[in-house]
């Protein structure tokens, strides 16, 4: 008790200081460094949205910086049409219009990221102080990326070379109510020019302590985890025409905590390291198209110890996945109103899961027309052709087109075809090892397949903007997990599956985005989705997909005086989960206030789950949804 009266005590303190405008003296509004909306990921190309006909969220460095977020699982939870799923080994996992993590594909600079344990891309191992901004394309995108781009596309952004020096450095404490959950965090970098060389280095490390709401068994409900992280982008201008680009990200991640099986208590520990690696050219071909040409590797190396608390017994599991590829594309202008991009694309894929070894190949080739009539309509036409080594070809064609019905209205209407290859781990591998849910994989599976439809509207009058898209997926030969019976171990019965292809699932919404800008320096913003789905093998619902989710957030800039803050309210609806029993929904409210108190200082303070809400259902994430009430505070230095 005394421990948090101290908090609030320091909590109550900051607050004094960062409203008081004599404490602080001369202060300037910070500084961010954006690119505006304009995106790369709906095209390839550098698009304003104002002229993509598709549902598009950016989450901006200044978006990021005031959610108080340290990965990209906390920010994807206030992103519309998103939620999170529980994901064996504790992965944060989010879902995209109903439809789960592996039908949302995860790009880091447009580069497809490999998959980790079970198949996932854990969101939880992205730390946030690496990137300038996140795009969520939502829709099909297999007509530009090919497999796993069913629900859409999350490509996350780091930060690029500045054209002068440019350096920060961040500093950040907090813990929960409950005196658990400690975390401590540091992030830092660099960026600038010199000469023809351009560069960003940057580098981040997080030690969180571990969590325990229910205390009647030994299982932990959150792990320690440290996360380590380093990014650096290189670029070297060979000449006016030409341009170098070198980069590496890397992140590594520590898990020790307990688990309750079947067969006893465990102690478990985690280490998951990712390296990605890139070089590519960029060359002019003319006055307004360009060729790019790059190849990267991306890996992804697990291991996992379980070690008996009685008997002391351990259990080494290991996983090694590596994604190699390269592609050459092509940009340019022909006959006037066509901006045409095509390429081509080779990967290939290993993983190794256990003892289990198998690889995989594929090529894909690409063509996209983009054909502007003057500034009042546009359409996308493309179509993408993929060779796969383990089940065979894929067409994927997509169209759409925006009208802009007056100075205040647009419209938009898009179709596209998708699929998504079954993975490795589900043709050979599956999770034979398990102590709680057998997996067993299969080397018969089909592809997935998709078709997606969305139409929408989007209006703006002043200081309001409102956006509408209705949305359908229908996936055909989903991949699911099929109860086969129990397997005998000891005394235990563990359940069995086999995955196997359904017949057909759907996913279906409604999404309202709406903005108003008040004055006095607020702004109230709000995005509402309502999402329908159903399992075509029994008729019943997808699970863990909230009826409906919302995101209300009421802002408040003072660029004279420093001062920034907002208040967000995140909502879940109620939702399925296994056994057929249905969740309760959810409202978690945040709060987050800074004050720049120098030309390079900013400090900052945030409260998570005010009202200290224990969702039903909230994935694995490790939030403040599960931890409770989470203060912290910390500063921001800025050069």
């Amino acid at each position: 008790m005394k421990k948090q009266s101290l908090q609030l005590l320091m909590l109550a303190g900051c607050l004094q200081f960062l409203l008081n405008p004599e404490a602080a003296g001369a202060a300037e509004s910070a500084k961010y460094y954006e690119t505006g909306e304009v995106v790369v990921t709906a095209t390839l190309n550098r698009t304003p949205v104002s002229q993509i006909p598709a549902a598009v969220e950016v989450i901006g460095r200044e978006e990021i910086v005031e959610s108080g977020a340290k990965t990209v699982a906390d920010l994807l939870t206030e992103a519309q049409s998103v939620s999170l799923e529980p994901a064996s080994g504790r992965q944060s996992v989010a879902r995209l219009r109903g439809l789960d993590g592996r039908h949302v594909l995860v790009l880091i600079d447009g580069m497809r990221l490999t998959s980790g344990f079970q198949d996932y891309v854990d969101l939880s191992e992205i730390p946030a102080g690496m990137i300038d901004r996140i795009e969520v394309v939502r829709g099909s995108g297999s007509a530009l990326y090919g497999s796993d781009a069913v629900a859409g596309v999350v490509n996350i952004i780091t930060r690029k070379p500045s054209d002068t020096f440019h350096a920060g450095l961040t500093l950040r404490g907090g813990e929960s109510r409950h005196g658990d959950a400690a975390t401590v965090l540091t992030e830092g970098w660099l960026s600038g020019r010199t000469g023809k060389f351009g560069y960003v280095v940057s580098g981040g490390y997080s030690n969180k302590d571990r969590y325990d709401r229910d205390e009647s068994d030994l299982m932990t409900d959150g792990d320690d985890r440290i996360l380590g992280s380093a990014q650096t982008s290189l670029t070297y201008d060979l000449s006016p025409s030409a341009t170098l680009s070198f980069g590496f990200n890397y992140a590594d991640t520590e898990l020790e905590g307990y688990r309750t099986q079947t067969s006893g208590d465990f102690e478990r520990t985690v280490d998951a390291e990712r390296i990605s690696a890139y070089a590519g050219v960029e060359l002019a071909t003319g006055a307004e198209s360009s060729l790019h040409v790059r190849a990267w590797q991306s890996s992804y190396d697990w291991t996992s110890d379980m070690t008996a608390v009685v008997g002391g017994a351990t259990t080494t599991t290991t996983l090694e996945q590596t994604s190699r590829q390269a592609e050459a594309r092509w940009t340019g202008p022909i006959a006037g109103n066509h901006r045409i991009t095509t390429g081509v694309e080779y990967r290939n894929e290993d993983r190794t899961d256990g003892e289990l070894d198998h690889d995989s190949d594929n090529f894909g080739a690409f063509l996209q027309d983009e054909m502007l009539f003057g500034d009042r309509a546009g359409l996308v036409i493309g179509a993408r052709y993929d060779t796969h080594s383990d089940f065979g070809s894929a067409a994927s064609p997509k169209a759409a087109l925006w009208y802009r019905v007056s100075d205040l209205l647009r419209l938009r209407a898009s179709y596209g075809e998708g699929f998504r290859a079954p993975s490795l781990y589900e043709l050979y591998t599956g999770s034979t090892y398990t102590k709680k849910k057998i997996v067993y994989a299969n080397a018969d599976l089909d592809a997935e397949r998709s078709r997606s439809y969305e139409v929408g509207a989007d209006l703006s009058w002043k200081d309001f903007s409102f956006g509408l898209t209705a949305f359908r997926n229908d996936m055909r030969d989903m991949i699911h997990e099929v109860f086969v019976g129990y397997v005998r171990e000891g005394k235990n019965s563990i359940p069995s599956y086999e995955l196997r292809n359904i017949s057909e699932a759907m996913t279906r919404g409604i999404e309202l985005t709406a903005a108003l800008r008040l004055p006095y320096g607020f702004t109230v913003s709000d995005e509402l989705s309502f999402i329908d789905t159903e399992d075509g093998s029994n008729g019943e619902n997808l699970l863990y997909v909230p009826g409906v989710t919302n995101t209300l957030k009421l802002a408040y800039s003072d660029s004279q005086g420093g001062l920034r803050g907002n208040i967000r309210v995140v909502s879940a609806g109620r939702q399925w989960v296994e056994g057929y029993e249905r969740a309760d929904g959810y409202t978690l409210v945040h709060a987050y206030l800074s004050r720049q108190v120098s030309d390079v200082a900013n400090l900052f303070i945030g409260v998570d789950n005010i009202f200290d809400v224990e969702p039903d259902v909230y994935g694995n994430i490790g939030g403040s949804g599960a931890t409770g009430t989470c203060f912290y505070g910390g500063v921001a230095f800025n050069i």
